[in-house]
């Protein structure tokens, strides 16, 4: 079952919302796909989560994707067929031209994050400002000075605390975000009332008036989708989920950070440019239904579910369905839902719209919906079909749910790549037809205690709880255990076999845990007796 784990590189450049899309490494693909090499007609990713993975894949045979999100979708697309930089720039400078109260867009932009030079006291435009969540004002400033090189940042003065406060979170332009999102009459509005909070007065103010200008620009197709782009990533810049001086870099719930940068709208749709302008991997895009399957070369896109491609699936071909296991993110998908509204309209977002509702996603819940993904999926599959699953941020709980939906789903797991120091596990799986086997406590404690001391003896030193985690569920989702415990009266299986195995690493005369201080989950375990006497 041990898979050799597929190395791969840090990425020379991470692409747009990179923040929010799965972290992968250059060359992971490549080699993971060569452990099926010469395996299905085509390449079936149920999720389309990663844009570096398919632009990967692609290279290599056709890929037919499902992607259900319209902001995941236009990053997709827009990494597969990048924009040309002159695009983006003549976007950005019909932004720049655009009237706006009796002047530029670009100056009237710049001029709400205007500040003063505490040496010289000449005017300056802020890059960014940093609020006290709690005091509920901007208490530093960050700008560079062209008159006398003064920069770096500094405390605000009542001056540009005032000016922060004159556009509050509620005026107009909320009311306008608020409305195109959800109208009067729709239950989901104090939800996108919620999601809103996460953006200062200031910003949502300037944003609004960007993504109403551009739709009153004439424009060709292309540069309308070029400032849309550059939108996207003031939308993903400009919000108070990003901490100061670092905080949460990968965050995953709407909460605004205790100190957070308020960005300066106007230079995160400059820096858009370069995020935009990536380099033409020359593959080709395909609309999905197609009148063919992609070939090498060609990415196909279901702007949809994989419940719903499912039905389009041709039935004489064979895919491999390989895929990066998306992570739950209500932060990412709430703002989507946003995003999509105020640049596509709710149309545009209604798909998504459910995400405004949940503001929690744990693990039992994900479980539940890989499990529903791939029984949509599994009828549409010729029987032994093989899966392949590449895992980034693969903690605990995010394996066990993996493992533990697609096994409930008819997929036997048959490998597994863990590097758990770096976060990072390669799984496969083939579907079958049969039931699994009947939940049984006193089989699941003994199925435990074996994989743990087996790999441990061979292991031949202590391992952290995240890999012995890895290790005892890939070896129950093998002997397809999980799905025993989803109709069984003590489950769902997630807390069911953790408490279990959680019990057995606490028991003294089977496992030691080498720092008994330290938290259970990030402590090391070692055998009780290593020689097994």
């Amino acid at each position: 079952m041990e898979l050799i784990f597929p190395p791969g590189t840090p990425p020379v450049r991470s692409g747009p919302l990179s923040r929010f899309l799965p972290p992968f490494e250059d060359g992971m693909t490549s080699r993971a796909l060569a452990i099926f090499a010469g395996h299905g007609d085509y390449l079936l990713d149920p999720f389309g989560a990663s844009p570096m993975f398919l632009l990967e894949a692609g290279r290599l045979r056709g890929v037919l994707a499902a992607s259900n999100n319209p902001v995941t979708r236009f990053v997709l697309r827009r990494t597969v067929v990048p924009f040309l930089l002159g695009d983006l720039q003549a976007a950005l400078a019909h932004l720049a031209a655009a009237p706006k109260d009796e002047t530029r867009m670009e100056v009237f932009l710049l001029d709400l994050y205007r500040s003063e030079c505490s040496r010289c006291g000449r005017p300056v435009t802020a890059d960014y400002f940093v609020w006290d969540r709690e005091l509920d004002v901007p208490v530093l400033k960050a700008y560079a000075c062209t008159n006398c090189s003064q920069s770096g940042e500094e405390p605000t003065t009542p001056a540009d605390r005032e000016r922060a406060l004159a556009h509050p979170r509620r005026g107009l332009s909320y009311s306008l975000a608020l409305e195109q999102a959800a109208t009067a009459d729709d239950p989901d509005r104090p939800n996108v009332e919620a999601a809103l909070e996460v953006y200062p007065g200031r910003t949502l103010y300037a944003l609004i008036t960007l993504a109403n200008k551009l739709q009153q620009l004439s424009l060709t197709g292309t540069q309308r989708e070029a400032g849309q782009a550059l939108l996207l990533t003031a939308f993903e810049s400009a919000n108070s989920l990003w901490g100061h001086p670092e905080g949460r870099t990968r965050p995953r719930q709407l909460v605004a950070s205790p100190r957070f940068r308020e960005a300066n709208v106007w230079r995160a749709l400059e820096r858009g440019v370069d995020e935009w302008a990536l380099p033409d991997p020359e593959l080709e895009w395909l609309d999905w239904p197609a009148t063919r399957l992609p070939g090498p070369g060609e990415v196909a896109v279901f702007p949809g579910p994989v419940r719903e491609l499912a039905e389009s699936l041709p039935s004489e071909a064979r895919p491999l369905v390989a895929t990066v296991l998306p992570r739950p993110n209500q932060a990412y998908w709430t703002l989507s839902a946003l995003w999509a509204s105020w640049l596509w309209g709710r149309e545009a977002a209604a798909p998504i719209k459910v995400a405004l509702r949940r503001r929690r996603y744990d693990w039992v819940w994900h479980a539940s919906a890989l499990r529903s993904s791939f029984q949509a999926l599994a009828p549409a599959l010729p029987e032994s079909t093989n899966v392949l699953g590449m895992m980034a941020e693969a903690e605990p709980g995010f394996v066990s749910a993996a493992l533990a939906g697609l096994d409930a789903a008819g997929a036997r797991l048959t490998g597994r790549a863990l590097r758990m120091a770096d976060s990072h596990a390669v799984f496969t799986w083939m579907m079958e037809r049969q039931p699994p086997p009947e939940a049984v406590g006193p089989r699941l404690r003994r199925e435990i205690i074996d994989s743990a001391e087996g790999f441990l003896r061979s292991f031949g030193e202590p391992a952290t709880y995240a890999t012995l985690h890895g290790v005892i569920w890939s070896h129950l989702a093998a002997r397809r255990l999980p799905a025993a415990w989803w109709e069984h009266e003590s489950g769902p299986p997630l807390p069911v076999i953790d408490d279990v195995l959680e019990g057995l690493l606490a028991e003294p005369e089977t496992f030691v845990r080498i720092d008994p201080k330290a938290d259970p989950e990030t402590g090391l375990y070692w055998l009780y007796d290593p020689r097994g006497a």
